[in-house]
């Protein structure tokens, strides 16, 4: 079973205690033992284990929110969010009453607007890719990324959806820069959906977009590369992907 060692706590918790400013929720997506999930999807196998590991993680800070969807019995939360695959968890800020419309169920919003529903984990991000997910807690917390002038610029100017997939493995030591890459653009422009998933726990769809090694990233099905590139090298792969848009 995968858990956050006891001896690693309290580092984490001085972090969170000393870097996050607004409260952030982790949306996670599971299914019972009965029933299908929408045409096309798929189960990984660390569900148990994916709630496990944020359940000590959101202990450890009163910023940290855990809220779990069970698509079987919840199926309208899969549709809003577009949920394909499970586990699948979200990392976004928590609603505040003001922000939520009043006729969104239960709290919920279709809209990555303020909030965001675009910065997601497939799969147990154990591993390298733990560090992954505290990072992205930290940046949604502050509303701010290390992303350069010119990267932000060229991201928020991006006017058509964008879907990337980062491909990983929890003993990839490469892996997390390229995924937190995807969800630092994802968090600069609500158009740009970044998946970072794990490979092995997902073989379907590392045969399907050919993943031999990792991390592999894979912009709107047409663009992709292998390796952790430099910021202005994955920037212009984004750019290739957009410009194909038409």
């Amino acid at each position: 079973m995968t858990i956050i060692a006891e001896k690693d706590r309290p580092t984490i918790r001085d972090l969170l205690a000393r870097e996050l400013v607004e409260d952030v929720e982790l949306l996670m997506f599971t299914r019972g033992r009965s029933g299908l999930l929408a045409s096309g999807g798929q189960d990984g196998h660390s569900s148990e284990e994916t709630r496990e590991l944020l359940e000590v993680l959101v202990g450890l800070s009163d910023r940290l929110h855990l809220t779990t969807r069970d698509v079987d019995a919840e199926p309208t939360a899969a549709t809003l969010y577009n949920v394909t695959a499970v586990p699948t968890v979200i990392v976004r800020r928590r609603a505040t009453a003001t922000e939520v419309p009043e006729a969104a169920p239960d709290g919920w919003t279709s809209e990555a607007g303020p909030l965001g529903a675009n910065v997601r984990f497939l799969g147990l991000p154990s591993g390298y890719e733990f560090s992954t997910l505290v990072a992205d807690v930290v940046d949604i917390s502050k509303r701010r990324t290390d992303l350069s002038a010119e990267a932000l610029a060229a991201v928020r100017a991006i006017e058509t959806p964008v879907d990337i997939k980062v491909f990983v493995t929890p003993t990839c030591p490469y892996c997390p820069r390229a995924a937190r890459v995807a969800h630092q653009l994802a968090m600069e422009n609500p158009l740009i959906l970044a998946d970072v998933i794990e490979a092995n726990e997902f073989q379907e769809l590392s045969e399907r977009y050919g993943v031999q090694s990792v991390p592999k990233t894979v912009i709107n099905g047409r663009v992709e590369f292998v390796g952790s590139l430099p910021e202005a090298k994955a920037l212009e792969a984004l750019n290739r992907a957009v410009s194909h848009n038409g």
